[in-house]
């Protein structure tokens, strides 16, 4: 029998030992390791200066739209009290149009809600009140659904005529920190995003809207089933503009609107410049 080679005995007699993970071989040999920074779970609030105002002051919303409340607790947001206005929304849509009568609507909830809070004696930080519509190829505000009948033939119609706008007015009041007449800085703006409808040769016969409606995904009725659920990929084949417009609260508007109304109080409002654009 030959004898065997280094090569061969090399290769005979190592033991089989899994090779040290990378940290422990470093620190066998002295190798300095750098320490890594903690690993954090979830996304962090951004850290603005309104956000942080936000959360640690008495924001009233005055919408009973979980969306709208959702939206903002994403910014860690959370504290937001819900009071929505009892006014009655009896403004004449023909009369106003549709950019001016959103606009007057959100205004509305807002002062109102405001008032409401100052008369119990418990004066809020800010009131943030937003008002959705739906706005037809013709220029027709649609009257919110009262049925689910007639929410089934609002969405038929709104398929068919192919697309239609939707457009959110929010308003912002915050007391006046000179306490000058009338009390409160008050900032609003308009913001239009465009919706198209799939069309029903292209999957979205009558009886998919009616299973629609039926599940309750269409409790939103403002346009909000642009992005719910499933409804975004089953109705609608795309959107044009802001898509947390569609849930009813433009959320980087918002904060802009706050940001003067709390920080920048006396300067000419651009929001309200912007609102018919």
């Amino acid at each position: 029998m030959s004898e065997k080679t280094p090569l061969q005995s090399d290769k005979e007699e190592t033991p089989n030992y899994p090779p040290p993970d990378y940290i422990t071989a470093a620190r066998e040999h002295g190798i300095p390791l750098r320490q890594s920074a903690p690993i954090r779970k979830g996304p962090q609030p951004l850290d603005v200066p309104i956000i942080k105002y936000l959360k640690t002051h008495r924001v009233i919303l005055a919408s009973a739209s979980p969306r709208r409340k959702a939206l903002l607790a994403q910014l860690g947001i959370t504290n937001i009290e819900i009071q929505p206005s009892t006014k009655p929304e009896n403004l004449p849509k023909d009369a106003l149009g549709p950019y001016e009568y959103v606009n007057a609507t959100a205004r509305q909830k807002c002062l109102d809600v405001y008032a409401t809070a100052i008369a119990e004696g418990k004066e809020p930080d800010i009131v943030i009140a937003a008002d959705t519509v739906i706005v037809t190829r013709d220029g027709r505000v649609l009257e919110k659904p009262p049925s689910e009948q007639a929410h089934i033939k609002m969405l038929k119609h709104l398929r068919d005529t192919r697309f239609h706008k939707v457009l959110t007015a929010v308003c912002c009041a915050a007391p006046k920190a000179d306490a000058t007449h009338p009390g409160y800085e008050l900032a609003a703006y308009t913001e239009e995003t465009k919706v198209f409808f799939a069309k029903e040769s292209d999957g979205l016969p009558d009886d998919v809207i009616e299973s629609y409606v039926r599940t309750r995904e269409g409790v939103d009725k403002a346009g909000g089933y642009a992005i719910q659920g499933m409804a975004g990929m089953v109705l609608v084949e795309k959107v044009e503009g802001s898509v947390d417009n569609v849930v009813g609260l433009p959320v980087r508007k918002t904060l802009q609107l706050c940001e003067k109304t709390i920080f920048r109080q006396g300067e000419e409002n651009e929001s309200d410049v912007d609102d018919d654009e």
